[in-house]
This record gives structure tokens, sequence and C-alpha cells, in this order.
């Protein structure tokens, strides 16, 4: 799941607005904060968010598998 820094967090919402419209609709929003929240039962990792964050308070933090899943190898 993602990491978010919220002290560096500068509420321009371009997190919510890319995962809004590309990726799972995880990340949501207080208009009253204006700061982003990752539902994590939605987020799948794929750190859209985080490549258009203009200050780099988002990033990938410790991956865990949900319910029955297990970790494979991966052979590229």
């Amino acid at each position: 799941m993602i990491r978010l820094n919220l002290d560096k967090c500068v509420g321009c919402g371009r997190c919510y607005i890319s995962c809004y419209d590309g990726g799972h609709q995880a990340m949501e929003w207080s208009e009253k904060t204006r700061t982003p929240h990752c539902n994590t039962e939605k987020c799948v990792g794929c750190l859209l968010c985080g490549h258009v964050c203009p200050v780099g308070c988002i990033d990938l933090g410790e991956v865990k598998f949900k319910k029955g899943e297990k970790e494979h190898p991966v052979t590229l």
C-alpha cells in the first residue's frame, strides 16, 4: 500500500484526480482539510498517485497481500 507524508502535501489534489480517472478510485479526498486518504481495501499499489505528486509525498509503503493471496515468484 502507499505511504502518504501529509507534512509535505500541498493539497493540490492531483493524486485524487489521477486515481479517480485512471486508477481504482482508492484515493479519497477531504474538502475540509484538502488532504488525501488512501482506502487500503481498494488500493492495488499501482503508485499512479505518487507519479503525479509534485512534491513527492507519496511512495510505496509496506507491501501487504490481501486475505487469501500469497506471494508468488515472478520470472522476467
